[in-house]
């Protein structure tokens, strides 16, 4: 369903420009036009818009889709304000998300039920513009601390190197932030258990379709550590078919609540797949050999990105095994997807081939080689505005 657009005279001041996440929050309302002014001052602070007229199709979006707050009416068709907060606070995912509720009544009986039902605010209608996003955005400070990253990383075509980057670029986060890191494989190819030396797991996909919400104790039956201090999700190449975008969604969401920093190994391929993970996350790390053969696809999934909501200030192009001798110049790449070059990343085929073979990540095994180098400057670039080191 889609947002109902409307005008405010008043607006809470633009925010300033980062390159943090974007958050996505869903309004709650069966009056359109009020939907419609909350949402605009919402977008006016850049961030994402849902709209749900029902306090059941609330709980469903937020079920199926995930949010990071709820601006919600005190008196809905179906439940009321206190309701739905606690139909929302139920989900343990949800515990900590702030819950605005705007009532009609400026009473202390009215403001203590909603705050009682696990609202985080209580608002009288229409809401001062300034006030909502004040309140959401100390909101968003707080929860940010316990919040991780999604780094999504996909190849522009097969064969160009995004899965053996996505695995050292996660090593390289590591050794740098020092933080918690887990690497996610959703490629087709499935070929992260090769590159790291490590058994896949049969029934990852099975139990991610079983489990309703992920919780710590079901995350680290699936996660697998490897001797770097990274933790990998490796479902079985067998998997591959039986891996819906909502098993995706599940437990990119439930990594985001228990690790710092998740890198996603993807292929443009399937869309839906690409999409949902392109929907989560903080960056998209656009990964291509400068041939002009992968030019048409990279500006592709740029667009689908943008079309569910990633802005291209968060999407970044990694040019890999670069300089190529007749290959194209990284202006001429720059020009043709519309996006910056975060890194280049030189070619070195005995390195490569023994990394491989080996199943031993280069930044580790050769940390000051050309190749491994390069990939950790990718790594700080990553980073660089969203407060991480």
């Amino acid at each position: 369903m889609s947002m109902p657009m409307a005008s405010n005279e008043k607006q809470a001041p633009p925010p300033e420009q980062g390159l943090g996440r974007r958050f996505r929050i869903l309004v709650v309302d069966s009056d359109a036009r009020a939907a419609g002014a909350v949402a605009d001052v919402l977008r006016a602070q850049n961030w994402d818009v849902a709209w749900a007229h029902t306090g059941a199709a609330a709980l469903e979006r937020v079920r199926m889709e995930g949010v990071d707050a709820v601006v919600a009416d005190m008196a809905l068709p179906d439940l009321d304000g206190p309701a739905l907060c606690r139909g929302l606070r139920q989900r343990h995912e949800l515990a900590s998300i702030p819950i605005v509720i705007l009532g009609t009544s400026g009473h202390v009986a009215d403001r203590v039920a909603a705050l009682r039902a696990g609202a985080s605010d209580y608002l009288v209608k229409p809401p001062d513009p300034v006030e909502l996003v004040a309140r959401l955005q100390a909101a968003f400070d707080v929860q940010m601390g316990h919040l991780g990253m999604i780094i999504a990383v996909v190849g522009a075509k097969g064969g160009v190197g995004s899965s053996l980057l996505a695995a050292n670029l996660a090593v390289a986060l590591r050794q740098q932030a020092r933080s918690s890191v887990a690497l996610v494989d959703l490629a087709q190819t499935r070929c992260l258990d090769v590159l790291l030396n490590l058994q896949a797991r049969l029934g990852v996909a099975d139990l991610l379709g079983r489990v309703e919400d992920l919780d710590p104790g079901d995350l680290e039956s699936i996660l697998t550590p490897h001797t770097t201090g990274i933790e990998v999700l490796l479902p079985a190449a067998e998997e591959a078919d039986d891996l819906r975008p909502e098993h995706v969604r599940k437990a990119l969401l439930a990594l985001r609540r228990s690790r710092d920093l998740t890198v996603a190994d993807l292929s443009p391929w399937p869309r839906e797949v690409f999409t949902t993970t392109a929907e989560l996350a903080d960056r998209l790390l656009l990964v291509l050999a400068p041939e002009i053969t992968a030019l048409r696809e990279a500006a592709r999934l740029v667009q689908l990105a943008e079309q569910v909501g990633l802005a291209r200030e968060r999407m970044m192009l990694v040019l890999n095994r670069f300089p190529l001798r007749g290959g194209l110049q990284r202006k001429d790449v720059e020009g043709a997807v519309g996006l910056p070059v975060l890194a280049e990343v030189p070619n070195d085929v005995t390195l490569v081939t023994y990394s491989i073979n080996r199943g031993v990540p280069l930044v580790h095994s050769h940390p000051r080689s050309k190749v491994a180098r390069h990939i950790a400057a990718a790594a700080k670039a990553a980073l660089q505005g969203t407060g991480r080191r």
